[in-house]
């Protein structure tokens, strides 16, 4: 039963870390998306079109994959502190019966 447990506790750890990497690729993302000029010279008070107006990450659909990737790495890390919290009262519950 320790076995199972300690890999219960290395996964959720090791899912943690995998989400907190997400994170911080994500925010680098949203953080320093690449610039691109609004609409360059042109001074008439039209709005842009199409792209113009907005940056690199904007365009691409980079920023909308970060902010969706900000939300699925913080529920697999709320999820894998879950499975951690599980398993720490699982192993706690064995350890006051002397099993």
């Amino acid at each position: 039963m320790q076995v199972a447990l300690n890999a219960s506790i290395a996964s959720s750890v090791q899912g943690m870390q995998r989400a907190t990497d997400r994170l911080a690729e994500a925010a680098t993302v949203i953080a320093a998306p690449a610039a691109s000029p609004a609409r360059g010279s042109d001074p008439s008070p039209a709005p842009p079109t199409g792209n113009e107006g907005l940056t690199a990450a904007q365009a691409s659909g980079d920023l909308e994959r970060a902010m969706v990737d900000t939300i699925l790495a913080r529920r697999a890390y709320e999820a894998n502190t879950q499975a951690l919290r599980i398993a720490d009262e699982t192993q706690r519950s064995l350890v006051d019966r002397g099993a």
